[in-house]
């Protein structure tokens, strides 16, 4: 009655052990889940500030020398646009001195009174005379060529000098309008803006290590409790099955080993047979000895196949022989 009734118990602890077993191993799903989308939301976060974050931080960093460099350059453009343009409105002053100049000499090439020059310089009077023009001599033959670009040269020159004295100050209000000084402003406002987004993805990606962390922790814990609960679910097993042969072998037993008188065809066996009975029983134990023995890596020359001592075996053969 002992034996049937840890026989019961056993199969019930084993029944119980088995649904832990099942409610660990769903634990175990549930926690592997959670932690594999924590890790890839981590990896997420992570890759986001090795990449982004760290390449927003570098560039920001050769941004912010480059303005300072670009500003040192406009500096220097600015101050020479500045002298240039007022270097261009002297010039400007001296190309009116050069315009007076033309228009008086135009006057007096005109004049009357310098009729006589006129015509000793290029042969030509502005008189209403029948007298022919004469040619100048050799060396002023291309004078009256020359005093006429003189006269309007200075026209054309004075035109030119307008437009570049405008377009001087032209580009000198273009390079104020574009001043790189309003750079740094808006350089200073993209590092803060950076610097904030990259400590947003840094705190985050922290936070989920953390969580991570802590859920590899459980998760662990977890196969654990699913190691020992399936060891104690085997243990249980291996008592149920030793209850089970137990109450089998003593409920029906069976000794197959157990030799019998071949001759005795009788219910009642004669209990005085003389003949060995367990011989054969003797050797199945001697046999289970030996695989014992294999299996702990015992080798001795003195061992046969089947596990046992072959002296012993022989002197036992002997002495039954005898």
């Amino acid at each position: 009655m002992d034996l049937c009734k840890q026989l019961y118990d056993s199969k019930g602890n084993v029944a119980q052990q088995q649904t832990k077993v099942d409610g660990e191993n769903e634990v175990f799903k549930e926690k592997r889940c959670m932690f594999l989308h924590t890790e890839e939301n981590y990896r997420r976060y992570r890759n986001l500030e090795i990449c982004v974050g760290t390449e927003l931080l570098q560039t920001n960093d050769l941004i912010k020398a480059n303005v300072a460099k670009i500003k040192d350059l406009n500096k220097s453009l600015n101050s020479t646009l500045v002298n240039l343009a007022k270097q261009i409105k002297d010039a400007k002053s001296k190309f009116g001195d050069l315009r007076v100049a033309a228009d008086n000499l135009k006057i007096s090439y005109n004049d009357k009174c310098n009729t006589a020059q006129k015509k000793a310089l290029t042969g030509k009077t502005s008189e209403n005379c029948d007298e022919q023009p004469k040619p100048p001599i050799d060396p002023c033959k291309n004078a009256e060529d020359e005093i006429n670009q003189l006269i309007c040269l200075p026209q054309g020159l004075t035109t030119d000098i307008d437009i570049i004295f405008q377009s001087s100050a032209d580009i000198v209000g273009i390079q104020i309008f574009s001043n790189i000084d309003s750079f740094e402003p808006l350089q200073k406002d993209l590092a803060d803006k950076a610097q904030k987004f990259e400590k947003l993805i840094n705190d985050t990606m922290k936070t989920r290590k953390g969580d991570v962390d802590k859920l590899q922790d459980d998760l662990i814990v977890s196969v654990k409790s699913i190691t020992q609960s399936a060891m104690a679910r085997n243990t249980m097993r291996s008592e149920f099955e030793g209850y089970y042969d137990t109450v089998d072998f003593l409920c029906c037993p069976h000794c197959d080993c157990v030799n019998q008188n071949p001759n005795d065809n009788s219910q009642n066996k004669d209990c005085m047979d003389c003949a060995p009975r367990l011989k054969d029983c003797e050797a199945k134990i001697c046999k289970i000895c030996g695989v014992v023995k294999t299996t702990f890596c015992c080798t001795d020359s003195t061992i046969g196949n089947d596990g046992c001592d072959q002296n012993t075996s022989n002197n036992k053969n002997t002495n039954h022989a005898n």
